[in-house]
């Protein structure tokens, strides 16, 4: 029998699966992908409620966390936008806007990465270290179904002979 974790995350997979090429196919600010992205949110917290139940039950814990969501998002949010522009332009990429998408790219990465390791202190100010931790291997779970969705539907830039 799988446990709530497996259940949630294949539950958040397959909504991830069934909706990411819809993403994938519309503009960022339209409703529907808005809506879409909602949802991927909301089973987030689902899957973050469901495995840390000692955490779940205290407010200071989801104070820091919808913070550190709100962040995260934001900067993902930004991640998504280079992708979809990525997508409308993939055919006809030049190499300075190619230089310039993965420069943005891995600046967001950075960007990323500071926030987690700065909201390590106020998630141990909530919670042990070893829920922190618990809690990030969650996220990092989370995190690796939805770039595995992303990446599915992610054309390659068209490969071109050497000159």
């Amino acid at each position: 029998m799988l446990n709530r974790f497996s259940r949630l995350l294949i539950l958040l997979s397959t909504v991830g699966l069934c909706l990411l090429p819809a993403i994938a196919s519309s503009a960022h600010n339209d409703p529907k992908t808005v809506a879409i992205l909602e949802e991927l949110e909301a089973n987030r917290r689902l899957v973050v409620a469901e495995n840390m139940t000692v955490a779940a039950s205290m407010p200071a814990f989801w104070d820091v966390y919808d913070a550190y969501r709100s962040e995260i998002s934001a900067l993902q949010n930004q991640e998504f936008n280079l992708l979809s522009e990525f997508r409308d332009h993939f055919e006809d990429l030049t190499d300075p806007r190619a230089n310039d998408l993965m420069t943005n790219y891995f600046e967001l990465e950075q960007k990323m990465l500071a926030v987690r390791t700065a909201y390590i202190a106020k998630f141990n100010g909530v919670i042990s270290p070893k829920k922190t931790l618990r809690f990030y291997q969650i996220e990092s779970k989370l995190d690796s179904i939805i770039r595995s969705d992303v990446s599915s539907v992610t054309p390659l830039v068209p490969d071109e002979p050497e000159s």
